[in-house]
């Protein structure tokens, strides 16, 4: 029910129901995990034998999809907003969504089949990718990534704004403090991902990609500064 804390220990969730926005929202996320799997069909005996390589794939597709959708459940949930501004946002974050599975399912189909032996030859690999395309592909992949982050900094800002009319708490307001600064870490984050892989020689590029194991650090201090904000705000007098 709107008003009571049943999400979070912090948070007052104020989404009565679940709106058409979030309805097309799901039946979009549906879609793309969809989109994942049906990539993942075998044509032969011998893609049969190796469709465990296909299933772990998917899983990871699967793990940072639902990261996406469950941050962007968390925000309708939290605030309840359906308005113009938040539609439009809605709409392009999942344009960038849907075409994010492509990229995504190519890099963990090629990621899976690299470090499992799904691979009889470097000819084979270098079919598929070379080291030259490897800053191109961090481009398309870490261009998505990001984008998709800078929604979501954009939909908590709003939020943010309206925090009079939503009534937030300074605790509340914290944690939209937070969700906006990781955002904006993780759109950062993958800037830097796709300077490195073009900045690098060949060999070296393709590690750029383990700087997004950051995201936990940034995460991190995040939390910490949205905490300790929250600790100043309770060490004041009250008026």
């Amino acid at each position: 029910m709107a008003g009571q804390y049943s999400g979070e220990a912090d948070f007052r969730w104020r989404g009565e129901s679940v709106s058409r926005l979030e309805n097309l929202s799901d039946i979009v996320f549906a879609l793309v995990l969809t989109l994942a799997a049906l990539q993942s069909i075998p044509s032969s005996f011998s893609e049969l034998i190796g469709l465990w390589r296909g299933a772990l794939s998917i899983a990871i597709c699967f793990a940072l999809v639902l990261l996406i959708w469950r941050t962007h459940h968390v925000f309708f949930r939290r605030y309840g907003l359906d308005d113009g501004w938040v539609t439009g946002l809605n709409a392009l974050l999942l344009f960038l969504v849907l075409i994010y599975i492509y990229p995504l399912k190519f890099m963990t189909d090629f990621v899976v089949s690299y470090f499992t032996g799904g691979f009889d030859n470097v000819e084979e690999i270098t079919g598929i990718l070379t080291l030259s395309q490897v800053p191109v592909l961090y481009a398309v992949y870490g261009g998505f990534f990001g984008a998709v982050y800078g929604v979501f900094a954009l939909l908590h800002a709003h939020a943010l704004r309206r925090a009079d009319d939503l009534e937030l708490t300074p605790v509340e307001r914290s944690w939209t403090r937070f969700e906006i600064e990781f955002a904006i870490g993780t759109v950062v984050l993958s800037l830097a991902v796709i300077a490195l892989a073009f900045i690098l020689p060949e060999p070296l590029a393709a590690f750029s990609g383990m700087l997004f194991a950051m995201m936990g650090l940034i995460a991190w201090l995040c939390s910490a500064r949205a905490k300790a904000r929250i600790g100043r705000q309770a060490d004041l007098p009250e008026s």
